[in-house]
């Protein structure tokens, strides 16, 4: 009986300092490319759940890391490469407040990234976001679903 309450008790600890991976959560609504594979960038709408009662400000949340980078894989799932977003075009300030509940931001990744193309002959990819809520305390990393997008 005292291992069961041991054991129930460090559950709750747990879930009291952010041990619970399910407070926020991260979803790729939807993808649109824009450009070539020589200068390629994607338009996302991505949707954050912040199930906390905290509202967070995250700093450069988009544009860097620790912040959600844009993971770009083939249909085999190789790596391809890692963008952010681009901070010259950028819609949101470079604060991102999360308040509780669900917020959607819409962000261009990769524009101007001439110097790291697409591999010509790839024609789908699958995308998925990946990072923390930068510089706000809440230190689970946060990975999104993938979306498969079809390259132009």
């Amino acid at each position: 009986m005292k291992r069961l309450l041991v054991v129930l008790g460090l559950l709750a600890a747990a879930r009291v300092f952010g041990g619970d991976d399910g407070n926020v959560t991260v979803k790729l609504n939807d993808v649109s490319p824009k450009g070539t594979h020589t200068n390629i960038w994607f338009e996302c709408s991505v949707t954050i759940h912040n199930g906390t009662s905290t509202t967070f400000y995250a700093t450069n949340l988009f544009y860097g890391p620790p912040g959600l980078g844009l993971e770009i894989s083939d249909l085999a799932g190789k790596e391809l490469k890692p963008l952010y977003a681009d901070p010259y075009i950028n819609f949101n300030l470079n604060t991102a407040i999360i308040p509780p509940g669900d917020i959607t931001f819409k962000e261009p990744y990769g524009l101007g990234d001439r110097h790291r193309p697409l591999p010509e002959g790839v024609q789908a990819i699958r995308v998925r976001l990946d990072g923390k809520l930068s510089y706000t305390g809440y230190t689970n990393r946060l990975t999104s679903n993938f979306v498969e997008v079809h390259i132009p």
